[in-house]
């Protein structure tokens, strides 16, 4: 059979007119009341910028874009920066000035690229030359030593070999001897250098009022108006269109918000002479990203939850929304995930477990004797020679429908979600280790490709040998 050439959104549009119809028919053998979950809308914000319209992927492949496609992701991500701005429909740099569209991008473009993506950790998130390792010690005299201290420096519970002395209403004078246990401030260097952080200069917390925020749920504000944004269909219009209990929302993390605003400082403030505040602990829940958006973003009384899965945490909520839609009970659902664990205990927490890529192993691995800013751009190489993994903080989000909503609204289908595929991975030795729920969720995956491709014969094959991209350029 010979089949014809098309063209990219001639192919795009018909690959999704043939899987619409092959769920429709698969759907219909099963159960006459499944409906098919679209996704109409899709934002979020990562180290390639924003997720909307294709922004992020094209930081991924900037340099084979066109020159006008080149041009609008670097003044988008310039914009996002504070390289640039857009006043009046034209954009003007940092000085107010108007420039042409393509000499902006064009006097940007290094900058942008040295500043997204996967880079030397920045002082931002924190100083890698300075991180906080305080060492505990055993002090031993056998001289009287005698110094002061404010009142509310004093413990709770006096050492016995304490003599303490009221000087004044706020200093008393204590004196010892033998032993004195103290925890000596020390900092150190960190041994893994390099993240994926969100572009250099973009404050997510500065777009609203974020009222001490962490930074996870100050990426989840921004993240999920982005897929909203990017339907181009207000809220407003795609709430009334339906009932309040038919819209949904599932989103969290797979650690909570582990910075000094969430629960990192809940554990580390006690220690360290800070008082914990009543902000702490609720900013910190894993689950906190799907009640924002209810309470921020879409002032939603529907059914709301958060499913936490480690690097899969995304799917499992994911699965909770494809689930709903197609049994009816949902017709919208917001779904997402966002994860800021550009720390330093999380990073070290990684990095105690062999996941991370040290310095020291970099350096063996390419034979080097120091590491530069580009070599920490590419310690991140899953399918090359690669010493681990390479932490990075992220947020993205996905406006599903059912397909008769869309429809009816009008809504541009950028794809469909038959199904999610969850499996455990029976008795091993090893928690952190694949297992056999991979290959079982893969073989249910297969199952229902084959299923449908069976059922739409020569016309899916054709749609689908349609899809597959052109070779890729390499060296």
């Amino acid at each position: 059979m010979k089949i014809p050439r098309l063209s990219p959104s001639q192919y795009g549009s018909q690959l999704i007119e043939s899987f619409v119809n092959i769920f429709v028919r698969f759907c219909s053998e099963e159960s006459p009341l499944s409906q098919l979950p679209v996704i109409v809308g899709f934002g979020g914000i990562s180290p390639a910028g924003r997720s909307s319209f294709h922004h992020g992927y094209r930081r991924l492949v900037l340099d084979e874009l066109d020159e006008t496609s080149r041009a609008e992701t670097l003044l988008d991500l310039a914009t996002l920066m504070g390289l640039a701005g857009f006043e009046n429909g034209h954009y003007v740099d940092t000085e107010g000035k108007q420039r042409p569209v393509t000499e902006l991008a064009q006097s940007l473009a290094e900058q942008v690229k040295n500043n997204t993506l996967i880079r030397r950790i920045e002082n931002d998130c924190f100083d890698i030359n300075n991180v906080v390792f305080n060492q505990p010690a055993k002090l031993n005299t056998s001289e009287t030593v005698t110094f002061t201290l404010r009142k509310r420096q004093m413990p709770q519970q006096i050492p016995e070999n304490w003599q303490v002395t009221e000087l004044n209403a706020n200093q008393v004078e204590v004196t010892f001897s033998g032993e004195l246990n103290t925890i000596l401030p020390d900092t150190r260097g960190a041994q893994v250098r390099t993240a994926g952080q969100l572009p250099t200069g973009f404050k997510p917390g500065t777009l609203y009022q974020s009222r001490n925020h962490p930074r996870n749920l100050q990426m989840t504000v921004f993240g999920a108006s982005d897929a909203l944004n990017s339907a181009g269909i207000p809220w407003e219009v795609i709430a009334d269109s339906v009932a309040p209990d038919q819209i949904g929302v599932y989103a969290s993390n797979s650690i909570g918000q582990l910075d000094d605003l969430g629960f990192g400082g809940l554990v580390k403030f006690p220690s360290i002479g800070k008082r914990t505040t009543s902000k702490n602990m609720p900013l910190g829940y894993a689950q906190m990203p799907a009640d924002f958006i209810n309470a921020y973003i879409l002032g939603s009384v529907g059914v709301t939850g958060g499913a936490l899965g480690a690097c899969a945490t995304y799917l499992y909520n994911l699965r909770s929304a494809v689930n709903d839609i197609r049994s009816g009970r949902r017709k919208v659902v917001l779904v997402g995930g966002s994860d800021a664990p550009v720390t330093p205990e999380i990073i070290e927490g990684f990095r105690a477990m062999g996941a991370l890529a040290e310095d020291k192993a970099l350096l063996a691995l390419d034979k080097l004797s120091e590491l530069s800013d580009e070599d920490y751009r590419r310690a991140c190489r899953p399918f090359g020679d690669n010493c681990g993994f390479t932490i990075a903080e992220s947020c993205q989000f996905t406006l599903l429908m059912s397909d008769d909503l869309a429809l009816e609204l009008g809504a541009q289908i950028h794809g469909a979600i038959p199904e999610v595929f969850v499996n455990a991975d029976g008795h091993k030795k090893s928690i952190s280790a694949p297992g056999i729920g991979n290959y079982i969720t893969m073989g249910k995956a297969a199952s229902l490709v084959k299923a449908c491709w069976v059922k739409t014969h020569c016309a899916s094959a054709a749609s689908y040998r349609l899809t597959a991209p052109a070779p890729r350029k390499t060296g």
